[in-house]
């Protein structure tokens, strides 16, 4: 008996939207990025004091590599011909973000605001335009839905606005965190990539890596997208030019990075490299943040620190190539899961690194329904971000708690991250193999 509703299925929620839809998904998206940068802008111009007050200071949003004021203090050293890169120092930030501040430095702070909020802006526009490319190449390739499958259609200004006001995208915008400029390099690069332009990909990859460290691990997966783009998913399934592809991407890549840092070294000296990226790799400052590194390193021995250092960057790092290679033929959802990595594994990780990952999770909205931790997932996180304040204060404000109330926090924050990765490549899994098998999509997948 027809019940008058329509069912909408995989095909056809991702086709290609017709003019009038463009125009509207158009205008929902500019009143969606519209809204919340006149948000930011509102809050960092008419609420200053409370921002420094409250936020400027918190350990989980701001960390030695990605800190405002000691950007500022960078800029200062440097407004007045003092090398901001030499040993012992406390900038250790890319040369890029101290070049383009010390322009900014010269301008009142309204136009430091106005730049960060351009950035977060762009972000958010750059991940509404990858769900929009990713949107009409799965309506135009063959094999890439399950039949029968009804999804949920994600628009383009839906993923902008789970970005611009997931609470943790904001918090990190207002203390200035420079991660932010990170995640503009990163949603850039994908954005080149998935529109084919493999080159601009690589010099945005080499950029990111400049300014985090970290974003290296995307260099795979940037050059099999654009791979994709290029040629079509089933493109990827053949071995013949896609080494060819990897390479050029990779020297495209060199090539920009090597340039960029004779350009540092030209301005400030091989110390900047020693400063930033040895800084990054050796953890050199155990401040504690929502990561794995400081605690860990606070107690350990010293003739152990190099074994160990080695062992837990190897262990974000190693992921880089299996990921990439497993998930050859969506190698979007292989960059999603190292940014995912990254932001659980990195030596100086902060909440602004998880929101970028949970800004790429929309983008793949068909993995939804195979998840099956997801309430594990979302409690795991909740309970570590809710708790890491509050032990934060019994331990430094009120000095009734100790490091291992705030580090426990963190270990469930990480957890959680992981649970959601491990459940989010587990769904990717079973939805590959309800494309390549349907007849198994109502049998349980048992290991053994």
């Amino acid at each position: 008996m027809p019940t008058g509703k329509k069912e909408t299925t995989a095909a056809e929620s991702t086709a290609s939207p017709t003019h009038s839809e463009a125009q509207h998904e158009g205008g929902r998206l500019a009143w969606a990025v519209g809204l919340g940068c006149m948000m930011r802008l509102g809050i960092l111009v008419l609420f200053p004091d409370i921002v420094a007050h409250y936020l400027s200071d918190r350990v989980e949003l701001s960390t030695p590599v990605t800190s405002y004021k000691r950007l500022r203090e960078g800029v200062y050293l440097s407004a007045h011909q003092i090398p901001p890169f030499d040993g012992g120092g406390i900038f250790h930030q890319s040369p890029l973000l101290l070049l383009m501040f010390s322009a900014l430095h010269r301008l009142p702070e309204i136009f430091t605001t106005l730049a960060y909020v351009a950035a977060d802006g762009f972000v958010a526009v750059t991940l509404a335009r990858i769900s929009a490319l990713r949107r009409t190449a799965r309506s135009t390739s063959s094999g890439s839905s399950v039949p029968g499958d009804i999804v949920f259609s994600c628009t383009p200004s839906v993923v902008a606005m789970l970005y611009l006001f997931n609470p943790l995208t904001l918090g990190t915008l207002l203390v200035k965190s420079t991660i932010v400029f990170s995640h503009v390099a990163v949603a850039a690069a994908l954005y080149a990539a998935a529109a084919g332009r493999s080159s601009a990909a690589a010099v945005w990859a080499a950029i990111a890596t400049h300014l985090s460290v970290y974003p290296a691990m995307l260099l795979a997966p940037i050059a099999l997208v654009s791979a994709a783009a290029e040629g079509g998913f089933g493109h990827l399934d053949r071995r013949a030019g896609l080494s060819k592809r990897i390479a050029t991407t990779a020297a495209v890549f060199a090539a920009s990075f090597g340039a960029m840092h004779l350009l540092f070294v030209a301005c400030y000296g091989t110390q900047y490299f020693t400063a930033t990226f040895d800084f990054v790799l050796r953890v050199e400052d155990l401040q504690p943040n929502v990561g794995l590194f400081w605690y860990f390193f606070t107690e350990i021995f010293d003739e152990f620190r190099m074994f160990f250092f080695v062992v837990f960057q190897l262990t974000a790092l190693a992921f880089a190539v299996p990921v990439s290679w497993r998930f050859r033929s969506e190698p979007l959802f292989a960059a999603t899961m190292l940014v995912g990595i990254i932001s659980a594994l990195k030596s100086y990780p902060s909440w602004g690194d998880l929101s970028l990952f949970l800004g790429l999770l929309p983008l793949f909205e068909e993995l939804f329904k195979y998840m099956q931790y997801m309430f594990l997932s979302a409690n795991l996180l909740l309970y570590g971000i809710g708790l890491a304040p509050v032990f934060w204060h019994l331990w430094i404000e009120q000095g009734s708690g100790n490091a291992n109330f705030f580090y426990a926090a963190t270990l469930v924050y990480v957890f959680g991250q992981i649970t959601l990765l491990f459940d989010l490549g587990s769904a990717m899994l079973r939805r590959e193999l309800d494309i390549h098998h349907p007849e198994t999509r109502t049998r349980p997948v048992i290991q053994d």
